[in-house]
Order: C-alpha cells, then structure tokens, then sequence
C-alpha cells in the first residue's frame, strides 16, 4: 500500500506540472482524473463499511480450555457492488482458531500497550507510532484477503481453542477495508464480538515429580493415629507395613497396592490457593490465575486417585473450602471450584492466617500453597506453618517469580512457576 501511495503521489505531481507548463485539454483532464480518484476510493469504502455483513457463531459459550469447540463465521456481500481487499483480525491472545492463516497475530498494534516479549516479568510498554504501524503492516500483509461479488457469501467451518481460563473475547475482533487501488484503508471493530466463559482443565500426573521425597512420607501412615485397616487402596510406598499389602487388588492390576489407614484417612492433603488479583491488565492476570487453578486441579486429581482427601482453601470474603476424596468427585470439585473468584482486595496473609487457626493444616499429611505474590506478613505466616512440623510445598506463580522474596525454612520447598510452563513437567 506504501508503494501505491508513492506512485499516486508522483502521478499527481506530474499531473500538475504538465498542466501548469503546458496546459491543454489532456494534461487538465488527466491532473483532475488522478485528483477524483481519492474521493471516489473514500466513497466506495464508505459503502463497503455501510453493506459489508459478517456473522459469527461458537459451538458453546461455556468452553474447557485446549478443547476444540465448532465455530464459524460468514462474510456477506450484500450490495450490488464488488468488495475487493477485505481481511479480518481475531482475537488471537487467549484463543486460536484453527487452519485460519492470519491467526497468528497478537492483539492489533493500536495506541494500547501490547506485550513485550523481551520484558519476562509481563508487563506492557507503549509502542512508538513507527511501531504500531510497522505492525499493522505486517498484520494486513499476512492476512487472508477475501473478494466478494454482489450477493456473494463465503463460509470458513473450522474449530476454536481457548488457551487460559477467564471470561473473555473470542473468535474475529476487526474487519479491515481496502479500496480497489489500494491507497486507503479502513479498520474498524466487529459491533458484536463473541464472549466466552472458559473454565480450567484438569491435567494428569503421573507422579509428583517435583516433591518425590514430600509425596513419599505423606502416603506413610501417622503412628500417633489409629492403624486400623480400610478397604481404600493406593499405590504401594517402600516402608509400608506387608500385613497392610492389598493381594487381591494387586493381583488384580500387577501392581503392589496398600490399604490405606483410618489415620492416613482421616488427615489428607490441604491446599490453599492465593484469589489475590496481582493485576488489572487482562494480559497478566489471566494466564497467572489460569496457571494457579491448573495446579490445583492436577495436586487435587493425583491424590484422589489414590483415594487421599483433598480439601482446598480460598479467600471469597471469607474462606471458602471445596473438598475431593475420590476421582469420582472431582467433576463436582471441578464444578465449584471452577467458580472462584480472583480480586483485588483479597490478602493471601490474612487468608492463610485465617485456616492456621482451623484444624485442617494442623492435621494434615502434606500441604500445598500455591501463591502469586509475597510480601513479610506472609512470610511470617510460612513461618508459623513451619513450627506445625508440616512439610510444604510452595508454588510461586507469575512470569518472573524471584523465590529468594520467600523464608527459607528446612520442610518447605518453594517451585517457581512460570504461566506458560507445561504442568505436567514442573509439578
């Protein structure tokens, strides 16, 4: 477009300097011909902005992350006129559609912060205007380009994939206009974008790869507690009792299984969860509270497996718990859980002071902290949890988490975790 804009310019001028040294009929028609095209090119992207329909549908509103869901979209001609140069933008930050070419982009380079990849903590700075239109360039110059003849309608079926959890825009966010001798261009925003509810996804484990020596000594009985046997099994643990080996079970699945106690029953795991907004750009906040709630989901799905309670405590202006014991509860823990609610006035100190007063840390086997930010008040908390002789792990999520802000202590161990890493290998 930058070169056809050069070459009018030039035109023009030539134009004018052959009418102005040599007059005539030719050269006044010709300088007043190149002059008419601008308004002409303007009109007729009026009209295109006026007549241009597109419609757009999703499968569902509700949507589990990274699981495609039908969407499609149309665009309509639907005037006596041809439409030449039309490409669309999506909101292609927290969603992807597939087999779209022009999806790759980030969100449209405007007078808005974008993120910057070489600041690894998020955070956004304003782009210069040779930046933003550098951008844009590239941006048009990859998409698809669609020509529509009077009453035509071209179709796209493909499917959409959310990545993070949260309630945002999906699917095309702007129409880009260009006239036919491509000197101008109009981009404006779809009237009615498409929202979705995206709820979090529960990732498999393995094992726990990242606190094997933790996991170990939480699957082991509490000799202060009643050793009765019950019918529950989990994986066999070296150091178990033989007389507590499951036969039947493992002769079953060929693996050693071990009954679970009344004791080891009855204390559990606990997990507490920071519902402190760290941000009110939607860039920050949604990948680090969609990477807290995949930790819980995965901590809570592993040990349920192996029929250890799970009880999970968050701050909703008060606490609130959700509990699992077996995986045949967990599309109900998923359900509540999946409500949680991040804001800004929440304090993860005051929280977690709030369950250390209860019984159920005091009495667990292993307990789970995932956070999002640390400050001295929590720090003193971490400390008061130490002297309950619980051993801890500590996920530090946010895209540049400094672990050294958190106490060291002898049976706490502190993981960072950054919004884009793959759960299955950190956890």
């Amino acid at each position: 477009m930058k070169r056809n804009r050069i070459i009018y310019f030039l035109l023009c001028v030539a134009a004018t300097v052959l009418a102005s040294f040599y007059g005539g009929p030719v050269s006044y028609s010709l300088l007043f011909g190149l002059l008419f095209v601008t308004p002409v090119s303007l009109v007729y992207l009026l009209f295109v902005y006026c007549f241009f329909r597109i419609y757009q549908v999703i499968g569902s509103k509700h949507i589990t992350t990274y699981e495609p869901v039908p969407y499609y979209f149309v665009l309509q001609n639907e005037y006596l006129l041809n439409f030449c140069h039309i490409s669309i933008g999506t909101y292609s930050t927290f969603s992807h559609i597939e087999e779209l070419e022009n999806n790759a982009q980030e969100d449209t380079a405007d007078n808005k912060a974008v993120k910057n990849k070489d600041n690894p903590d998020g955070k956004k700075r304003k782009l210069k205007k040779s930046e933003i239109k550098k951008k844009n360039r590239k941006l048009h110059e990859s998409a698809v380009v669609y020509e529509l003849l009077p009453g035509e309608s071209v179709r796209f079926d493909t499917t959409l994939i959310c990545r993070y959890r949260g309630d945002y825009f999906v699917g095309i966010k702007e129409i880009s206009i260009v006239d036919f001798f491509k000197l101008f261009r109009i981009t404006y925003h779809v009237p009615e974008p498409l929202g979705a509810v995206v709820s979090p996804r529960i990732i498999k484990l393995d094992a726990l790869r990242s606190v094997p020596d933790l996991a170990l000594s939480a699957h082991k009985e509490n000799p202060n507690l009643s050793t009765d046997f019950d019918a529950a099994v989990r994986e066999y643990v070296p150091g178990d009792p033989l007389k507590g080996i499951h036969w039947k079970s493992t002769a079953k699945t060929g693996k050693l299984k071990s009954r679970l106690t009344y004791g080891e029953q009855r204390q559990g795991i606990s997990v507490f969860i920071d519902s402190k907004r760290i941000s009110d750009d939607e860039y920050v906040y949604i990948p680090v509270e969609n990477k807290c709630m995949e930790i819980v989901l995965a901590l809570t799905d592993y040990f349920s497996t192996y029929s250890i309670p799970v009880s999970c405590f968050f701050d909703q202006t008060g606490i609130k718990t959700v509990s699992s014991s077996t995986s045949g509860e967990m599309e109900l823990f998923l359900n509540s859980f999946s409500q949680i609610r991040f804001m800004e006035d929440e304090n993860a100190a005051v929280a977690l002071d709030q369950v250390l007063t209860g019984t159920a840390f005091k009495n667990c086997m292993l307990a789970f902290l995932v956070i999002t930010s640390v400050d001295a008040e929590l720090n003193k908390r971490l400390y008061e949890l130490s002297l309950l002789g619980i051993n801890t792990v500590i996920y530090y999520v946010g895209f540049s988490p400094d672990v050294s802000e958190i106490i060291t202590l002898g049976n706490q161990k502190v993981i960072p975790v950054n919004p884009e890493d793959d759960i299955s290998k950190v956890l």
